[in-house]
């Protein structure tokens, strides 16, 4: 299970939300148990943090919740307007860290490598373009 925590990138996109300081006040890591994390307020996820984010994560707060369940969240309810979510192996620790760095300097790898590839397909086409352009041009 771990393997697919580190290449998907739901898990990737999730961490990324959870550890982003900035937003703490809407969704942070539970500070007695690191192995969940709290949405603090439902609403401002829904209004400012899921419409940022792709739809990865879900375009709405049921498509979110119903992705979290599906990737092997558990859902604990706090109280009016929170939640807080759990999973075994998702956690906030140096390990998972390095795992989400590591998965996202593949994916960015991996995305260079397919620009890279697609520059090196348009520059053949485009002499392959030229060579036809002069053939037509050629006045025997």
């Amino acid at each position: 299970m771990i393997s697919k925590l580190s290449t998907s990138s739901f898990y990737i996109q999730l961490y990324q939300i959870i550890e982003d300081r900035s937003s703490d006040q809407i969704i942070s890591w539970n500070k007695s148990n690191n192995n969940s994390f709290i949405v603090w307020d439902l609403k401002k996820l829904r209004s400012n943090i899921l419409p940022k984010s792709s739809s990865v994560l879900g375009r709405n707060l049921t498509e979110f919740v119903a992705k979290l369940r599906s990737h092997g969240f558990r859902s604990i309810v706090k109280g009016p307007g929170e939640l807080e979510f759990s999973h075994d192996e998702f956690s906030r620790s140096p390990l998972m860290k390095k795992m989400m760095v590591k998965a996202l300097s593949e994916r960015i790898e991996k995305f260079d490598a397919q620009i890279k590839a697609m520059k090196c397909r348009l520059k053949a086409k485009k002499a392959t373009l030229n060579v036809e352009n002069l053939f037509q041009n050629l006045r025997i």
